[in-house]
């Protein structure tokens, strides 16, 4: 009894002592999140139209943790833990990953920028955050998404290339292993990124590197990237990305161009790669018609093409209405046309397209909350 009762007081001491310290050190840690939800349908799908709720329909469900910790001299300790959630199930998304979004620490200065280490996104993505003309909302569909920022890139690529390579929902958007350096200073915005492939003799094997530039400068948002992946044999595949931002008055218009490719002939059962090249370009932007409604208007063209097999193309054209509820929540009438040519269906994603189908109409009614 007497070592148990020591035991706790010792807990008690040390927690104490924590928590003292804690409230003298200007630290803080936020716990963040976001739950959206819809019911949508899709027609000229297998089996007929599909009716159903929707999670993840506008913005990726999430929830996180996010902290600093003031060292003095303009320097301090950043951390930040995300994971993504199924509202309808509950469930988590990744079976593989607790954390499938964010997981990194780092140390972050006022002058000098931040460099970060674990789980990140790519620079790509940070480039569509900003100048795709949905804002890189409703991923389900959205080609600069899939395909530009590289979250779900196809069977070829995700097989081979990027940090989970062969495992079931892997994507090359978030990359793990990863040195990442930032700076923003005088409208000028820059990152670059390295991750380690871990393949024992082979430094270079299945790693990634990346970065980006860019300039904000009043109405006028402009971005750069670039991506290299390499797979278990050292083979390159290469990704960039422009685009570009301005406001005028209520309406801010966008525009992207990313490209990608994988630089090998090489056609097994195992890499298919056929130099595999694909292309999005897009368009649109939104228009704030009042401080409570936003019209988002958007077109995007995706087009793939491999050696001796004919060309895939994919048009979506949006028309996504939004209404702010308030400051932290908003409902959404997502409608989109898909038109296919006759291999184009192989870009699509979700429930695939019904025998001899070239068109689709996907329209969902969500709601979106911040917390």
């Amino acid at each position: 009894m007497k070592r148990i009762n020591s035991a706790i007081a010792f807990a008690v001491l040390a927690f104490g002592s924590c928590s003292a310290f804690a409230q003298s050190s200007a630290s803080s840690v936020t716990l963040y999140g976001r739950l959206d939800e819809g019911i949508v349908n899709q027609t000229g799908r297998n089996g007929g139209a599909v009716l159903g709720m929707a999670a993840n329909m506008w913005l990726p469900s999430l929830w996180g943790i996010a902290g600093q910790e003031d060292l003095g001299g303009g320097l301090r300790t950043v951390f930040n833990l995300a994971s993504t959630i199924i509202v309808n199930t509950g469930s988590q998304a990744s079976a593989q990953k607790l954390f499938d979004r964010q997981a990194y620490v780092g140390i972050a200065s006022n002058n000098w920028g931040s460099i970060t280490f674990g789980r990140q996104v790519n620079t790509l993505a940070e480039l569509f955050y900003v100048t795709d003309p949905l804002y890189a909302n409703n991923s389900a569909t959205n080609m600069n998404v899939r395909l530009g920022y590289l979250g779900g890139p196809g069977t070829a690529i995700q097989n081979n290339f990027g940090p989970n390579p062969g495992v079931a929902g892997a994507s090359l958007d978030r990359v793990d292993n990863a040195v990442k350096y930032q700076i923003k200073a005088h409208g000028f915005t820059g990152m670059a990124l390295y991750a380690f492939g871990g393949v024992a003799g082979q430094f270079s094997n299945n790693s990634a590197a990346g970065a980006m530039v860019g300039y904000d400068g009043g109405a006028a948002t402009l971005r750069a990237s670039y991506m290299q992946y390499k797979d278990s044999i050292g083979t390159p595949f290469y990704a960039f990305a422009g685009g570009i931002s301005y406001k005028l008055g209520a309406v801010t218009l966008r525009g992207t161009f990313t490209q990608n490719k994988i630089d090998s002939s090489l056609n097994t059962t195992a890499m298919p790669y056929r130099s595999m090249k694909t292309q999005v370009i897009s368009g649109g932007g939104d228009w704030l018609i009042t401080p409570a409604v936003d019209l988002f208007l958007a077109y995007y063209r995706g087009s793939r093409t491999q050696d001796g097999l004919p060309e895939q193309v994919a048009n979506k054209f949006y028309i996504v209405p939004s209404y702010l509820l308030s400051k932290r929540t908003t409902v959404q009438l997502v409608s989109v046309y898909e038109r296919f040519n006759e291999t184009g269906a192989a870009l699509d994603t979700g429930t695939p397209l019904a025998t001899g189908a070239r068109s689709s109409v996907y329209v969902g009614l969500g709601m979106t909350h911040n917390f």
